[in-house]
Protein backbone atom coordinates (compact mmCIF):
# COMPACT_ATOMS: atom_id res chain seq x y z
CA UNK A 1 0.00 0.00 0.00
CA UNK A 2 1.07 3.16 -1.06
CA UNK A 3 1.97 5.41 2.20
CA UNK A 4 0.91 8.94 1.00
CA UNK A 5 -2.20 8.32 -1.07
CA UNK A 6 -4.73 10.30 2.07
CA UNK A 7 -7.55 11.94 0.86
CA UNK A 8 -10.96 13.69 1.76
CA UNK A 9 -14.32 13.99 0.65
CA UNK A 10 -14.98 17.62 -0.27
CA UNK A 11 -18.03 17.39 1.31
CA UNK A 12 -15.74 17.17 5.59
CA UNK A 13 -15.24 21.09 4.60
CA UNK A 14 -18.90 21.93 4.14
CA UNK A 15 -20.73 19.56 6.09
CA UNK A 16 -24.20 20.59 7.87
CA UNK A 17 -24.48 19.62 11.75
CA UNK A 18 -27.39 17.96 10.51
CA UNK A 19 -26.00 15.11 8.58
CA UNK A 20 -28.83 14.03 6.04
CA UNK A 21 -29.66 17.76 6.11
CA UNK A 22 -27.22 18.34 3.20
CA UNK A 23 -24.39 20.90 3.06
CA UNK A 24 -23.44 24.38 4.08
CA UNK A 25 -23.93 26.56 1.19
CA UNK A 26 -22.05 29.05 2.86
CA UNK A 27 -18.59 27.53 2.00
CA UNK A 28 -17.88 27.62 -1.60
CA UNK A 29 -16.35 24.90 -3.78
CA UNK A 30 -13.42 26.63 -4.21
CA UNK A 31 -13.01 27.75 -0.56
CA UNK A 32 -13.86 23.92 0.19
CA UNK A 33 -10.83 23.11 -2.05
CA UNK A 34 -8.54 26.01 -0.26
CA UNK A 35 -9.53 24.12 2.98
CA UNK A 36 -8.97 20.69 1.46
CA UNK A 37 -5.49 21.73 0.45
CA UNK A 38 -5.00 23.36 3.91
CA UNK A 39 -4.26 19.98 5.76
CA UNK A 40 -0.84 18.49 5.83
CA UNK A 41 0.03 15.40 3.82
CA UNK A 42 -3.64 15.42 2.39
CA UNK A 43 -3.17 14.89 -1.43
CA UNK A 44 -6.27 13.97 -3.25
CA UNK A 45 -10.33 15.06 -2.86
CA UNK A 46 -13.62 13.08 -3.71
CA UNK A 47 -16.11 15.36 -5.40
CA UNK A 48 -19.98 14.92 -5.42
CA UNK A 49 -21.58 15.75 -8.85
CA UNK A 50 -23.67 17.91 -9.34
CA UNK A 51 -22.94 19.56 -5.91
CA UNK A 52 -19.46 20.33 -6.34
CA UNK A 53 -18.63 19.97 -10.03
CA UNK A 54 -21.61 19.71 -13.08
CA UNK A 55 -21.39 20.71 -16.90
CA UNK A 56 -21.23 24.74 -15.94
CA UNK A 57 -18.78 24.30 -13.55
CA UNK A 58 -16.07 21.78 -14.47
CA UNK A 59 -13.33 24.20 -16.03
CA UNK A 60 -13.23 26.30 -12.76
CA UNK A 61 -13.08 23.42 -10.61
CA UNK A 62 -10.55 21.44 -12.05
CA UNK A 63 -8.39 25.13 -12.26
CA UNK A 64 -8.90 25.15 -8.60
CA UNK A 65 -7.87 21.72 -7.94
CA UNK A 66 -4.54 22.07 -10.03
CA UNK A 67 -3.86 25.80 -8.56
CA UNK A 68 -3.96 23.62 -4.74
CA UNK A 69 -2.29 20.81 -6.38
CA UNK A 70 -5.18 18.21 -5.77
CA UNK A 71 -5.40 15.58 -7.14
CA UNK A 72 -9.48 14.25 -7.87
CA UNK A 73 -10.01 10.89 -6.70
CA UNK A 74 -13.78 10.09 -7.53
CA UNK A 75 -16.75 12.27 -8.78
CA UNK A 76 -19.28 10.59 -6.90
CA UNK A 77 -23.59 11.47 -7.74
CA UNK A 78 -25.72 12.80 -5.64
CA UNK A 79 -28.66 10.72 -5.15
CA UNK A 80 -29.63 11.13 -1.29
CA UNK A 81 -31.04 13.98 1.18
CA UNK A 82 -32.88 15.89 -1.61
CA UNK A 83 -36.64 15.63 -1.77
CA UNK A 84 -36.92 13.28 -5.13
CA UNK A 85 -34.93 10.21 -3.59
CA UNK A 86 -37.15 10.50 -0.27
CA UNK A 87 -38.49 6.72 -1.25
CA UNK A 88 -35.10 5.86 -2.89
CA UNK A 89 -32.76 6.76 -5.79
CA UNK A 90 -32.49 3.31 -8.00
CA UNK A 91 -35.33 1.43 -6.02
CA UNK A 92 -37.78 4.48 -6.24
CA UNK A 93 -41.17 2.96 -7.21
CA UNK A 94 -41.26 6.16 -9.53
CA UNK A 95 -39.79 5.07 -12.78
CA UNK A 96 -38.82 8.83 -13.60
CA UNK A 97 -37.23 9.01 -10.07
CA UNK A 98 -34.94 5.90 -10.78
CA UNK A 99 -34.28 7.48 -14.46
CA UNK A 100 -33.34 10.48 -13.14
CA UNK A 101 -30.80 8.67 -10.29
CA UNK A 102 -29.45 6.87 -13.27
CA UNK A 103 -28.47 10.13 -15.57
CA UNK A 104 -27.15 11.36 -12.41
CA UNK A 105 -24.56 8.09 -12.14
CA UNK A 106 -24.01 9.02 -15.83
CA UNK A 107 -23.38 12.71 -14.92
CA UNK A 108 -20.74 11.85 -12.23
CA UNK A 109 -19.11 9.75 -15.12
CA UNK A 110 -19.13 12.63 -17.64
CA UNK A 111 -17.65 15.31 -14.73
CA UNK A 112 -14.73 12.29 -13.75
CA UNK A 113 -13.66 12.05 -17.35
CA UNK A 114 -13.02 15.78 -17.46
CA UNK A 115 -11.11 16.19 -14.11
CA UNK A 116 -9.14 13.06 -14.98
CA UNK A 117 -10.51 10.15 -12.82
CA UNK A 118 -12.40 7.21 -13.70
CA UNK A 119 -13.47 6.13 -10.16
CA UNK A 120 -17.07 6.52 -8.32
CA UNK A 121 -17.88 6.06 -4.69
CA UNK A 122 -21.49 5.50 -5.18
CA UNK A 123 -24.59 5.81 -2.49
CA UNK A 124 -27.81 5.36 -2.90
CA UNK A 125 -28.36 7.29 1.33
CA UNK A 126 -32.53 6.01 0.63
CA UNK A 127 -32.55 2.42 -1.34
CA UNK A 128 -34.21 0.61 1.40
CA UNK A 129 -37.03 0.00 3.40
CA UNK A 130 -38.62 1.11 7.12
CA UNK A 131 -40.96 -1.33 7.64
CA UNK A 132 -42.07 -5.26 7.53
CA UNK A 133 -44.06 -5.59 4.19
CA UNK A 134 -43.18 -2.23 2.45
CA UNK A 135 -41.04 -3.26 0.10
CA UNK A 136 -40.98 -6.51 -2.43
CA UNK A 137 -37.05 -7.15 -2.13
CA UNK A 138 -36.48 -8.82 -5.51
CA UNK A 139 -38.14 -5.59 -7.19
CA UNK A 140 -35.66 -3.54 -5.17
CA UNK A 141 -32.97 -5.61 -5.95
CA UNK A 142 -34.23 -5.91 -9.90
CA UNK A 143 -34.16 -2.06 -9.87
CA UNK A 144 -30.98 -2.08 -8.61
CA UNK A 145 -28.91 -4.78 -10.73
CA UNK A 146 -30.55 -2.97 -13.77
CA UNK A 147 -29.65 0.39 -12.68
CA UNK A 148 -25.89 -0.51 -12.06
CA UNK A 149 -25.63 -2.36 -15.28
CA UNK A 150 -26.85 0.16 -17.59
CA UNK A 151 -24.25 2.71 -14.63
CA UNK A 152 -21.34 0.46 -15.45
CA UNK A 153 -22.23 -0.17 -19.10
CA UNK A 154 -21.71 3.30 -19.57
CA UNK A 155 -18.10 3.56 -19.14
CA UNK A 156 -16.64 -0.02 -18.41
CA UNK A 157 -13.48 1.64 -17.49
CA UNK A 158 -14.73 3.89 -14.60
CA UNK A 159 -14.80 1.67 -11.61
CA UNK A 160 -17.89 1.79 -9.31
CA UNK A 161 -18.10 1.16 -5.74
CA UNK A 162 -20.88 0.59 -4.26
CA UNK A 163 -21.03 2.20 -0.72
CA UNK A 164 -22.34 -0.39 1.43
CA UNK A 165 -24.08 0.53 4.95
CA UNK A 166 -26.04 -1.46 7.09
CA UNK A 167 -28.88 1.77 8.01
CA UNK A 168 -29.16 5.27 8.56
CA UNK A 169 -31.24 7.25 7.34
CA UNK A 170 -33.02 4.16 6.00
CA UNK A 171 -34.17 1.68 9.00
CA UNK A 172 -32.73 -1.17 6.33
CA UNK A 173 -30.76 -0.25 3.52
CA UNK A 174 -30.79 -2.69 0.71
CA UNK A 175 -27.27 -3.07 -0.19
CA UNK A 176 -25.74 -3.38 4.04
CA UNK A 177 -22.59 -5.41 3.98
CA UNK A 178 -19.50 -6.31 1.97
CA UNK A 179 -20.72 -9.50 0.37
CA UNK A 180 -24.27 -8.11 -0.87
CA UNK A 181 -21.78 -5.41 -2.69
CA UNK A 182 -19.24 -7.72 -3.82
CA UNK A 183 -22.28 -9.74 -5.25
CA UNK A 184 -23.50 -6.90 -7.66
CA UNK A 185 -20.42 -7.12 -9.58
CA UNK A 186 -20.08 -10.75 -9.50
CA UNK A 187 -24.00 -11.49 -10.51
CA UNK A 188 -23.77 -9.16 -13.38
CA UNK A 189 -20.29 -10.69 -14.21
CA UNK A 190 -19.09 -6.66 -14.98
CA UNK A 191 -15.35 -6.18 -13.64
CA UNK A 192 -15.89 -2.42 -12.86
CA UNK A 193 -18.29 -2.86 -10.43
CA UNK A 194 -17.67 -3.73 -6.36
CA UNK A 195 -17.64 -2.49 -3.10
CA UNK A 196 -16.28 1.12 -1.77
CA UNK A 197 -15.70 0.10 2.26
CA UNK A 198 -16.01 2.46 4.31
CA UNK A 199 -14.61 1.69 8.29
CA UNK A 200 -17.31 2.86 10.21
CA UNK A 201 -19.94 0.95 8.03
CA UNK A 202 -18.30 -1.89 8.31
CA UNK A 203 -18.65 -1.63 11.92
CA UNK A 204 -22.31 -0.64 11.24
CA UNK A 205 -22.82 -4.47 10.01
CA UNK A 206 -21.26 -6.17 12.69
CA UNK A 207 -17.86 -6.62 10.11
CA UNK A 208 -14.30 -7.45 11.21
CA UNK A 209 -13.47 -4.58 8.51
CA UNK A 210 -9.79 -6.19 8.09
CA UNK A 211 -11.79 -9.64 7.00
CA UNK A 212 -13.87 -7.37 4.53
CA UNK A 213 -10.55 -6.17 2.75
CA UNK A 214 -9.54 -9.56 2.72
CA UNK A 215 -12.62 -11.06 0.90
CA UNK A 216 -13.46 -7.94 -1.55
CA UNK A 217 -9.60 -8.21 -2.80
CA UNK A 218 -10.00 -11.93 -3.07
CA UNK A 219 -12.77 -10.92 -5.13
CA UNK A 220 -11.19 -8.30 -7.00
CA UNK A 221 -14.28 -6.07 -5.91
CA UNK A 222 -12.46 -3.58 -3.49
CA UNK A 223 -12.92 -0.04 -5.60
CA UNK A 224 -11.95 2.47 -3.21
CA UNK A 225 -11.64 3.01 0.87
CA UNK A 226 -13.25 5.47 3.05
CA UNK A 227 -11.83 6.06 6.55
CA UNK A 228 -13.28 7.41 9.87
CA UNK A 229 -14.29 6.02 13.37
CA UNK A 230 -17.69 5.78 15.14
CA UNK A 231 -18.96 3.55 18.36
CA UNK A 232 -20.92 1.34 16.21
CA UNK A 233 -24.21 2.13 16.38
CA UNK A 234 -24.71 4.61 14.42
CA UNK A 235 -22.71 6.39 11.44
CA UNK A 236 -20.84 8.78 13.78
CA UNK A 237 -18.20 9.89 10.99
CA UNK A 238 -15.04 10.66 13.81
CA UNK A 239 -12.00 11.24 13.13
CA UNK A 240 -9.56 8.32 12.50
CA UNK A 241 -8.55 6.36 15.73
CA UNK A 242 -11.01 7.60 18.15
CA UNK A 243 -12.40 4.63 19.34
CA UNK A 244 -10.97 1.82 17.32
CA UNK A 245 -7.60 1.94 17.37
CA UNK A 246 -6.77 -2.11 16.82
CA UNK A 247 -9.18 -2.42 14.32
CA UNK A 248 -7.82 0.57 12.30
CA UNK A 249 -4.19 -1.11 12.53
CA UNK A 250 -5.45 -4.45 11.46
CA UNK A 251 -7.32 -2.73 9.11
CA UNK A 252 -4.39 -0.86 7.68
CA UNK A 253 -2.07 -3.71 8.37
CA UNK A 254 -4.72 -5.72 6.06
CA UNK A 255 -4.91 -3.75 3.16
CA UNK A 256 -0.59 -3.84 2.88
CA UNK A 257 -1.07 -7.11 2.93
CA UNK A 258 -3.92 -7.16 -0.09
CA UNK A 259 -1.31 -5.27 -2.15
CA UNK A 260 -4.46 -2.08 -2.13
CA UNK A 261 -2.82 0.29 -4.24
CA UNK A 262 -5.86 3.10 -3.98
CA UNK A 263 -6.49 6.29 -1.64
CA UNK A 264 -7.41 6.44 2.38
CA UNK A 265 -10.35 8.74 1.90
CA UNK A 266 -11.40 10.61 4.98
CA UNK A 267 -15.16 11.06 5.44
CA UNK A 268 -15.69 12.77 8.42
CA UNK A 269 -18.48 14.57 9.66
CA UNK A 270 -17.01 17.27 12.20
CA UNK A 271 -19.93 18.53 13.59
CA UNK A 272 -18.16 20.54 16.69
CA UNK A 273 -14.55 20.33 15.17
CA UNK A 274 -12.62 21.87 12.84
CA UNK A 275 -12.96 20.10 9.83
CA UNK A 276 -9.11 21.29 9.07
CA UNK A 277 -8.10 19.86 12.45
CA UNK A 278 -9.64 16.80 12.47
CA UNK A 279 -8.31 15.49 9.18
CA UNK A 280 -5.02 16.61 10.18
CA UNK A 281 -5.44 14.52 13.58
CA UNK A 282 -6.61 11.60 11.34
CA UNK A 283 -3.50 11.43 9.10
CA UNK A 284 -1.57 11.59 11.90
CA UNK A 285 -3.03 9.13 13.52
CA UNK A 286 -2.80 6.73 10.64
CA UNK A 287 1.29 7.49 9.97
CA UNK A 288 1.72 6.50 13.62
CA UNK A 289 -0.08 3.25 12.74
CA UNK A 290 1.37 2.29 9.69
CA UNK A 291 4.67 3.12 11.47
CA UNK A 292 4.17 0.61 14.08
CA UNK A 293 3.34 -1.71 11.29
CA UNK A 294 6.46 -1.31 10.26
CA UNK A 295 8.20 -2.67 13.04
CA UNK A 296 5.22 -5.44 13.39
CA UNK A 297 7.27 -9.01 12.50
CA UNK A 298 5.11 -10.56 9.96
CA UNK A 299 6.87 -13.74 10.20
CA UNK A 300 6.32 -14.62 13.56
CA UNK A 301 2.54 -13.38 13.15
CA UNK A 302 1.87 -15.68 10.13
CA UNK A 303 3.13 -18.18 12.61
CA UNK A 304 0.89 -17.23 15.18
CA UNK A 305 -2.10 -17.17 13.02
CA UNK A 306 -1.35 -20.32 10.87
CA UNK A 307 -1.79 -21.65 14.61
CA UNK A 308 -4.72 -19.43 15.15
CA UNK A 309 -2.81 -18.42 18.70
CA UNK A 310 -4.63 -15.69 19.87
CA UNK A 311 -2.34 -15.03 22.90
CA UNK A 312 0.54 -15.28 20.70
CA UNK A 313 -0.83 -12.89 18.41
CA UNK A 314 -2.15 -10.52 20.88
CA UNK A 315 1.93 -10.44 22.05
CA UNK A 316 3.07 -9.61 19.02
CA UNK A 317 1.09 -6.54 18.91
CA UNK A 318 0.73 -5.78 22.18
CA UNK A 319 4.41 -5.66 22.15
CA UNK A 320 4.95 -2.83 19.81
CA UNK A 321 3.39 -0.36 22.31
CA UNK A 322 6.09 -1.42 24.67
CA UNK A 323 8.03 1.88 26.35
CA UNK A 324 11.35 0.70 26.96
Amino acid sequence: MKRDTFAAGLWVFAQSVEKHGGYDSTVTVREQIRLAASVPGLKGVELIAPAHVSQENFKEVKSWLEECDLTPVSVNPYVWTEDIWRRGAFTSPDPKVRRAAIDTAKLAIEMGHELGTRKMCLWPGEDGWDYHFQADYRQLWDWTAEALREIAEYDPETRIGYEYKHNEPRTHMLVSNAAKAALLGCELGLPNIGAYLDFGHALMSREIPAESVAMLTRLGRLVGVHVNDTYGTGDDDMAVGAVHFWAMVEFLLELERSSYDGWLTLDLVPKRENAVAACTRSIANMKNYLALISKLDLSKLGDAQADQDAMQSQQLVQDLLALN
